[in-house]
């Protein structure tokens, strides 16, 4: 077939493919983006930043993708980072050694991390692909320009098979809450339902339907072998959205019944190519019937792949996506929205003083942030923070933190946001820090006495859904931890990165690994809450070991 006039440059392109988890075939990226894509490309770098992480360490695999980069000199770097695997600094840096290559990024889970990340991760890339195109519209009125949507599916991967149809109903994916619930009302009607993914062993009334871990090869086999997939839409919070599942199925020319979600009616003809359900009861209804009609059944599966392979084909996709940005190379490029006022930056000195005399150093800024001899901020705090103030119209920006020691490097990372949503409020007010916070100047004002009793050690509980907005990134480095109970640790300080640092250390049997253990100790004779979870780890660990 001869190739269009876009595929010729691309062939002249270099891309350096760069997702967590896309080392093997069996990786969903890996078979539904790079394999397109390395078809599509003269030349494509791999390149797998989790699991070189996973083996030598954060550092190490900083060095390794720089060392790359600077080699290869890609056109493009395709990512989808997820939290802090690939920190601003380093894509700045990134930015710095290979001016010309512009830096992609993948994001699937807009409905959940829009409001406190995606939005803010989007503007240090020359274009982000949002798999949820329904929120285009949030990111251009956010002033974010250079998004595009992507929804196609390799159809090279997912495609027909010829197999035998073994099983009546089946759901593929990691148990949550909301998909937990529907399961179990589907068992206690009588369906016949078989689920694959992680965490259904965490389930013990699951043990006779649950097939376990299914990878990207294998998913279509069962697909194909399914009469009806279906597919459960809703996130954590109860809402429905995009689902690359729903694709996939159609791509093989099987049959689904997906929660209702009025954006695929864009993209699907309802009840020709696929069918949604409203609620519990509804799924079974229809579940029932289409069991019984296969004729029926049939023939929306094989509309719904006619469709797939007209519109939603990735190669296809991914050549008219790359036509834009080559074509439109300034609109694709990393650009910073401008923020309005100036941020004063408080010390716990300055807190120390009359309330006037405060007023009057603050007199001609706009916003407040804070600083003590127990942090230092990273480069961006301020601006995204003052930028989500400006976007959410609320009164105080929280943002994550790191905890960091000189030996131990950022040993600790918080999750805010998915702290407050988790703990009780008496919990958080404990953990939270006034580090992490900027502030309007006229809520500070109104509240001063309230932000002063913090700096003097009480907790802070001035923090609700009306006035406070998160951040989901560290902006900022702390030198301890705060006096919290065993739970509240676990769940705020959700990343321990220092349990992948000895891992490592321990794995490759290097002599750092004493070292590395001594300091961590000499920190939490300091800790209370971290000598408890190091405690309560070996606890675990020594029990694992003794029933083998």
């Amino acid at each position: 077939m001869k190739k269009s006039y876009t595929e010729k440059i691309l062939q002249r392109k270099k891309l350096m493919f760069a997702f967590l988890n896309n080392s093997t075939e069996k990786d969903a990226s890996y078979q539904n983006y790079y394999l397109p894509l390395k078809k599509l490309f003269g030349k494509t770098v791999l390149f797998d930043p989790l699991r070189e992480m996973n083996q030598t360490g954060k550092k190490k695999m900083e060095e390794k993708f720089i060392s790359i980069v600077e080699k290869e000199k890609p056109d493009f770097i395709f990512i989808d980072s997820r939290g802090n695997e690939i920190t601003l600094d380093f894509l700045e840096k990134i930015k710095r050694i290979s001016k010309k290559t512009k830096i992609l990024s993948y994001t699937g889970d807009d409905d959940k991390d829009f409001g406190t990340l995606k939005r803010y991760h989007a503007l240090f890339m020359d274009c982000t692909f949002t798999a949820q195109p329904h929120y285009l519209n949030k990111y251009k009125k956010d002033g974010v320009k250079n998004v595009l949507s992507i929804i196609g599916v390799n159809t090279e991967a997912f495609k027909p098979i010829k197999t035998k149809k073994i099983y009546d109903v089946v759901f593929i994916g990691k148990a949550s809450r909301e998909r937990v619930k529907t399961i179990k009302f589907l068992v206690e009607k009588g369906v016949k339902v078989i689920v694959f993914g992680s965490l259904w062993n965490n389930y013990p009334e699951f043990k006779d339907i649950c097939k376990g871990h299914i990878n990207s090869n294998e998913m279509p086999n069962v697909i194909n072998q399914t009469k009806i997939s279906i597919g459960l839409s809703k996130n954590k919070h109860g809402v429905a959205a995009f689902k690359w599942r729903t694709f996939e199925i159609a791509s093989c020319r099987a049959f689904s019944l997906v929660d209702y979600f009025e954006e695929y009616k864009k993209y699907f003809k309802i009840n020709e190519e696929i069918v949604m359900f409203k609620d519990e009861e509804d799924l079974v209804e229809k579940i029932n019937y289409y069991l019984k009609h296969e004729k029926e059944r049939e023939k929306i599966a094989k509309n719904a792949y006619k469709r797939i392979i007209k519109d939603y084909d990735v190669y296809s996709e991914f050549k008219e996506i790359f036509k834009k940005i080559i074509e439109n190379p300034d609109k694709f490029s990393q650009r910073f929205p401008k923020v309005k006022g100036k941020t004063a930056i408080l010390t716990g000195e300055q807190m120390s003083k009359k309330n006037e005399e405060i007023k009057g150093i603050i007199n001609k800024f706009d916003y407040i942030s804070f600083s003590d001899d127990k942090s230092s901020s990273l480069e961006y705090k301020n601006y995204l923070q003052v930028l989500s103030l400006e976007k959410t119209g609320k009164q105080m920006s929280i943002c994550d933190y790191y905890v960091y020691d000189k030996w131990l490097g950022d040993y600790l990372t918080t999750d805010t946001f998915r702290a407050y949503e988790i703990l009780e409020k008496n919990k958080f007010n404990q953990a939270i820090t006034i580090n992490q916070m900027v502030i309007k100047k006229d809520f500070f004002m109104n509240n001063i006495n309230k932000f002063k009793s913090i700096f003097e050690g009480k907790n802070i509980d001035i923090i609700n859904e009306k006035n406070a907005c998160f951040v989901s990134i560290p902006l900022v480095r702390l030198n301890s931890i705060r006096d919290v109970d065993s739970k509240t640790f676990s769940e705020f300080y959700h990343q321990k990165n220092f349990l992948s640092e000895m891992f490592i250390l321990l794995k490759r049997k290097n002599l750092s690994f004493v070292f590395y253990l001594y300091r961590l100790l000499s920190v939490a004779v300091k800790s209370p809450p971290l000598r408890s979870f190091l405690i309560n780890t070996a606890k675990i660990a020594l029990a694992k070991k003794s029933k083998f």
